[in-house]
């Protein structure tokens, strides 16, 4: 091995460095490359030019720019107008790729300036879990690949809990706390659901006649079982629910069952697989909120907080 003498007297092996001979590129400019695509496009110098917003002596300039640069006649005038010769044509294919190729690295060059990343704590109620959450997070985490959210789904007041801990960034539930920022989104009519084949003879027709009934519907302390014992009350008749759980999607397995009629909110439906109407005499619907701490969220966050809030319709 060849080696150097150094500064104090030592031997250092001597650095052998590579250079990759590179073919000189082309004086190829797209302003230039944009106005050949222009003339194959409108069959005429004076037309591109127009299409281009330039002078025409100004059009003519940069293709002969082109023709020096690759040493080829890319156009053929004539009274009719020009053409491109086989060498402007397959300069042109080769512009369009190109233009297009640079078009879209802008695109992704300002989409990564705009790009966020980070984790997002995102809880929210079963029932948007369920219905609205796949219609909306898919498009988002697209959108937002460097943005991990994590969805934990619990009881309104839960979350409450959680978020004013600390344990969630932002969550989507029914319930308002003074120590939360919290922003109506849209609501949901209470609606009463029984099997399609229940004869409509046996649907109650009065608040009165369903206090009579079986009812399923939420456990005790939950949004829509306040709004119903509420409603009863108001109306001086005892509400007694046999089967009392927290789960939309078991109080409706519950109905299909036939074990009574349950009380649900609007748009846990999706499927039309059990008959849904308004509960008689009785008009309550849920607010569902936007549930966030008082703290400035992170840019991830805020992110999805902007696409949250776009369920607003109230």
């Amino acid at each position: 091995m060849r080696r150097m003498m150094a500064a104090g007297g030592l031997c250092l092996p001597a650095l052998c460095v590579i250079v990759s001979r590179v073919a000189p590129l082309p004086d190829l400019p797209p302003h230039a490359l944009a106005a050949l695509v222009a003339v194959a496009d409108t069959g005429s110098v004076t037309a591109a030019a127009r299409a281009r917003q330039l002078t025409q002596p100004t059009l003519s300039r940069q293709i002969q720019d082109l023709e020096r640069a690759v040493g080829a006649k890319l156009l053929e005038r004539s009274n009719q107008g020009a053409r491109l010769t086989p060498a402007g044509e397959t300069l042109a294919q080769g512009a369009r790729e190109l233009l297009a190729g640079l078009a879209g690295l802008a695109a992704r060059v300002r989409a990564a300036g705009d790009e966020v990343g980070g984790e997002v704590r995102l809880g929210c109620i079963d029932s948007i879990g369920i219905y609205v959450l796949p219609q909306i997070l898919p498009a988002f985490v697209q959108a937002n690949p460097r943005v991990r959210v994590r969805v934990v789904c619990q009881s309104s007041p839960q979350l409450m809990d959680m978020l004013l801990t600390g344990e969630l960034d932002v969550a989507v539930g029914t319930t308002e706390h003074p120590g939360l920022r919290c922003e109506r989104l849209y609501q949901n009519p209470l609606v009463l659901v029984h099997p399609h084949a229940m004869p409509e003879a046996e649907v109650p027709s009065t608040l009165a006649d369903l206090a009579k009934c079986p009812v399923i519907t939420f456990a005790n302390g939950l949004t829509v079982r306040r709004l119903l014992e509420g409603a009863f009350e108001r109306a001086g008749l005892r509400f007694q629910p046999v089967m009392e759980l927290a789960n939309v999607e078991v109080i409706k397995a519950m109905v299909r069952s036939g074990l009574g009629l349950g009380v649900i909110p609007d748009g846990c439906l999706p499927h039309g697989e059990l008959a849904a109407r308004p509960i008689p005499e009785c008009s309550v619907a849920r607010v569902i909120r936007l549930m966030l701490p008082m703290r400035d969220p992170s840019a991830a966050s805020a992110r999805l907080i902007e696409g949250l809030r776009k369920l607003r319709r109230i």
